[in-house]
């Protein structure tokens, strides 16, 4: 296994460059399923705390409870399920995910629904290092980091399709409807996966400290900390959005959804650019993208009082955001391989770049007063993310001279 970046993938045959199999666009139905879980909360908070009954922070905690569950056990987990083959883990782990959300579909007061909470974390974190995986695996070389782009593209459009359905059933039918149509999604990936998914080998089974190994790399770690902090950067902001929009731009609170609508719209479009350029450039994608999230940071800050200003600051944030994460993955892999460990600590260190940036953001803002500070958390983030990507910049120029 390497522990340097190379400027870019080696070459293939030009008959090995194919389309993207309908097994990874399954994949990627699976990861929307649980992508429409992990915030769907946010829009049955009411509901919940009413019938639970529970405090809307306490609500709130669930969203944070399933965040924590994703960085804390989707890791030990990883490394426990490289004893089956990839489509067996998956199938495992999507059995969880489902019993997870029925549990709280049926949860009789908060202490259950908690449970239900951390067994659907916990599944969806693991999903993700073993879905891009077999992503990886079941394509060309050339095509990977377009097939890793439609398996996180499951996430896109979890948020911007799959959340505000869950969220209208919840809200029209009651909120134990939004967790059983979601166990009904996942089962449909489940169903789709045993028929479709290929069995791709696993590869001789490490041992647990050969497994832990692979993790022992400098420029794997250097990897993972870009794609933390400047997914952390991006949440800063975006978890804020509603109040930037409503209490600094000035939009009346009906505007928001179809802002957050236009958002996610611009989270699609960056993804599916993104995906296409992550093969051959995955440095200089994410160099790119540190720049406009930095920028995005600066245009809040300074602007944030003028309705287009912001608009184009949501619009950037969408466009080269979280659409980054195909380049981070082709480049974690390049670096550490494409075993789901590598992959899941990958995607444990993103939703804990999500959790800081969320968390923090919330500290700051009641410390100030004001959700104009949290632009500056927004600021360091992007801008540690830039320092960690200096020592790669060589890197860069190279992709771009091949």
């Amino acid at each position: 296994m390497s522990s340097t970046e190379v400027a870019g993938p080696q070459t293939e045959n030009v008959d090995d460059i194919t389309r993207v199999p309908l097994p990874v666009y399954v994949l990627a139905f699976t990861i929307l399923a649980f992508t429409t879980s992990e915030f769907m909360v946010s829009g049955l908070m009411n509901d919940l705390a009413q019938d639970l009954p529970a405090s809307i922070p306490s609500v709130g905690y669930l969203i944070a409870i399933y965040a924590l569950a994703m960085v804390l056990v989707a890791p030990p987990a990883s490394i426990f399920l490289t004893r089956f083959r990839p489509k067996s883990a998956l199938i495992a782990i999507s059995v969880v995910f489902i019993i997870g959300e029925l549990i709280a579909a049926a949860a009789p007061n908060y202490s259950v629904i908690v449970i239900g909470r951390i067994l659907t974390g916990a599944a969806a974190g693991t999903a993700y290092g073993v879905t891009l995986s077999i992503a990886a695996q079941a394509v060309p070389e050339k095509i990977r980091g377009r097939a890793i782009g439609i398996v996180m593209g499951g996430n896109t459009i979890g948020t911007v399709i799959g959340l505000p359905v869950a969220s209208f059933l919840g809200n029209t039918f009651g909120w134990r409807l939004a967790f059983a149509f979601v166990a009904v999604l996942a089962a449909t990936a489940l169903v789709a996966s045993f028929v479709l998914v290929p069995a791709v080998d696993a590869g001789p089974r490490p041992k647990i400290l050969a497994q832990l190994s692979e993790l022992r790399n400098g420029s794997l770690w250097l990897a993972y900390a870009t794609s933390g902090l400047l997914i952390g950067g991006v949440f800063s902001i975006f978890s804020y959005f509603s109040p930037i929009l409503t209490d600094r731009a000035g939009f009346d609170q009906s505007w928001v959804p179809i802002i957050l609508a236009a958002y996610g719209v611009a989270c699609v479009l960056g993804i599916t650019v993104v995906s296409r350029l992550s093969d051959d450039f995955p440095l200089t994608v994410a160099c790119v993208g540190a720049v406009v999230i930095f920028l995005s940071g600066l245009l809040f800050l300074l602007g944030d009082s003028n309705s287009v200003v912001v608009l184009i600051g949501v619009a950037a944030l969408g466009f080269a955001g979280v659409s980054l994460n195909p380049a981070f993955a082709v480049r974690v892999m390049r670096v550490g391989g494409i075993s789901f460990v590598v992959n899941t600590v990958h995607t444990s260190i993103i939703c804990f770049g999500i959790f800081l940036g969320a968390s923090l953001g919330g500290v700051i803002i009641d410390l100030s007063g004001s959700v104009h500070s949290v632009y500056y958390l927004s600021l360091a983030f992007a801008g540690l993310g830039i320092v960690a990507l200096i020592p790669k910049l060589g890197t860069a120029r190279a992709e771009l001279t091949k």
